[in-house]
């Protein structure tokens, strides 16, 4: 994973890995109805020093095994308004735009890798807390494609030949 900090804040993640996908909102356990989200892993404590230092929210979990790193990852928001975001599925050769109402693909397939800016929310309660939270601007997904799937093989069924 490479991950660069961009102009106000945006960080420019390339070949990153997801989990916790709900793309569709769905309520369970620990999302509510219509909340979008999902979690960027954090592969190294390098990174999640340099995440933590410039305010974005890591969540560490211990190692379950003596001598293993923390699970280390970063919640992302993703909410749908003028502002975005811009998601974009690569398969095989084809490049999809998806919206609001298609997004809910990425909870269900195989990802190959995602390439994906992030922005900053800074807020501040009237009690004083405050913190940062990740929402989604621009995603990239490159989806894993069976070889059976592949579009930039030909199709023998409309060879008059093949037959």
């Amino acid at each position: 994973m490479k991950l660069d900090f961009g102009p106000r804040g945006i960080l420019r993640i390339d070949d990153a890995r997801i989990i916790f996908r709900n793309f569709s909102g769905r309520p369970d356990r620990y999302n509510r109805e219509g909340d979008r989200n999902f979690a960027l892993v954090i592969p190294d404590m390098e990174m999640a020093d340099a995440l933590m230092n410039e305010g974005w929210n890591v969540r560490i979990k211990p190692s379950r095994e003596e001598g293993e790193m923390p699970f280390m990852y970063l919640p992302v928001k993703v909410q749908f308004n003028d502002r975005g975001p811009a998601v974009y599925l690569q398969t095989g050769k084809a490049r999809n735009t998806l919206n609001e109402e298609t997004v809910s693909v990425l909870d269900n397939i195989d990802i190959l890798s995602v390439d994906m800016d992030i922005r900053p929310y800074d807020w501040q309660l009237a009690d004083g807390k405050s913190g940062r939270k990740a929402y989604l601007q621009s995603m990239l997904v490159h989806q894993q494609v069976d070889r059976f799937a592949k579009q930039d093989e030909p199709s023998y069924a409309e060879d008059e030949d093949f037959f």
